[in-house]
C-alpha cells in the first residue's frame, strides 16, 4: 500500500522548470538599441526654457531590464514550467493563467523580426491552452509551444545541453517518480532546445522503469489503462525522428501522466 504522503512528495518532483543542464544560449542578433542623445551647450536662458518644456512632457518609458532575448527566455521558462507542472499533476484549472501570460508576453520591448514567426506560433499555442477545457487539448498545445521554441532556437541559436546520468532506477515510488520526472524533462528539452540526445536519454529512462503494481491496483482500471498506454507510447518513441511526430508523442505521454495522477491522487 502506498502512503498518500509518498504520492504527494513524488508528484512534487515533477514541477521543475526547463532543463537544469541547459547552458546559456549562443549569441543571436539583438534589436538595435537607441542612440544616446548628443550633449548640447546652451546659455542660461535657453536652459531654463528647456527645463520648463521638459517638465511639461511625460518622461519616456524605461526599457525593461535585460536584452529582448533575456526577457523572452525568462518568460518562457517561468510560464511553461507552471503549465507543464499543472498538466502532469492533472490540474487543468492551473494552466489558464500562465498560458494567458505567455500568449501576451507583455513588457518584452523590441523583438528582432526573424524571431516573429516562431513567437507567433508559440503565442497561438498558448492561447489554445488558455481557451481549452480538456487535458488532451492542453497537452497538445503545450507540446506545440515547445516545438515553436525549438524552431526559433534551431534557426537563431539556443541553449546547449550537457546530459548527466539519469537517476538510478529504484523500487520505491519516490525513486521511480524521480526517474520519470528526469525523463520527461529530457523529452521536453528535446522539443524546445531541440536535442536528439535528450530525446534518446528520456526514452531510455522511461523504457526501463515500469509502474508499481500496488499503485496501479489502488488507482483502478483508469490507472492501469493509463500505464498500459504509457508503456505502448514509450515503446514507439525511440523511432520518432521528425519534430511533428515527437510533438504528438510528447503530448500523448503527458495525457497519460495526468490521467494516472488524477486516479491515484486519493490513494492511501
Amino acid at each position: 500500500m502506498v502512503p498518500r504522503v509518498a504520492l504527494v512528495a513524488a508528484f512534487s518532483l515533477l514541477v521543475s522548470c526547463g532543463s537544469p543542464q541547459a547552458t546559456p544560449a549562443a549569441p543571436v542578433p539583438e534589436a538595435p538599441s537607441a542612440t544616446p542623445a548628443q550633449a548640447v551647450v546652451v546659455d542660461s536662458g535657453a536652459a531654463d526654457a528647456a527645463a520648463t518644456t521638459a517638465s511639461a512632457k511625460p518622461a519616456p518609458a524605461e526599457e525593461p531590464a535585460g536584452t529582448p532575448k533575456e526577457r523572452l527566455m525568462r518568460l518562457h521558462f517561468k510560464e511553461t514550467a507552471q503549465i507543464r507542472a499543472a498538466v502532469i499533476n492533472g490540474a487543468l484549472g492551473d494552466t489558464a493563467a500562465p498560458a494567458a501570460a505567455l500568449s501576451k508576453m507583455d513588457g518584452l520591448g523590441a523583438i528582432p523580426a526573424p524571431w516573429q514567426p516562431s513567437l507567433d506560433a508559440m503565442q497561438g499555442a498558448a492561447r489554445r491552452i488558455s481557451q481549452s477545457s480538456d487535458m488532451p487539448s492542453v497537452a497538445a498545445a503545450l507540446a506545440d509551444v515547445g516545438a515553436a521554441c525549438g524552431s526559433c532556437h534551431k534557426a537563431h541559436g539556443g541553449p546547449k545541453v550537457k546530459l548527466d546520468a539519469a537517476p538510478t532506477a529504484e523500487d520505491t515510488l519516490q525513486g521511480r517518480m524521480k526517474r520519470h520526472a528526469w525523463a520527461t524533462e529530457r523529452l521536453w528539452e528535446a522539443l524546445y532546445v531541440p536535442s536528439d540526445a535528450s530525446w534518446k536519454a528520456g526514452v531510455e529512462a522511461l523504457s526501463a522503469d515500469p509502474f508499481p503494481k500496488e499503485l496501479l491496483d489502488k488507482g483502478g482500471v483508469h490507472a492501469r489503462s493509463s500505464a498500459a498506454r504509457f508503456k505502448s507510447l514509450v515503446a514507439t518513441a525511440g523511432a520518432k525522428q521528425k519534430v511533428d511526430d515527437r510533438t504528438k508523442l510528447y503530448a500523448a505521454l503527458l495525457e497519460t501522466c495526468s490521467a494516472c495522477h488524477m486516479t491515484t491522487r486519493g490513494t492511501k
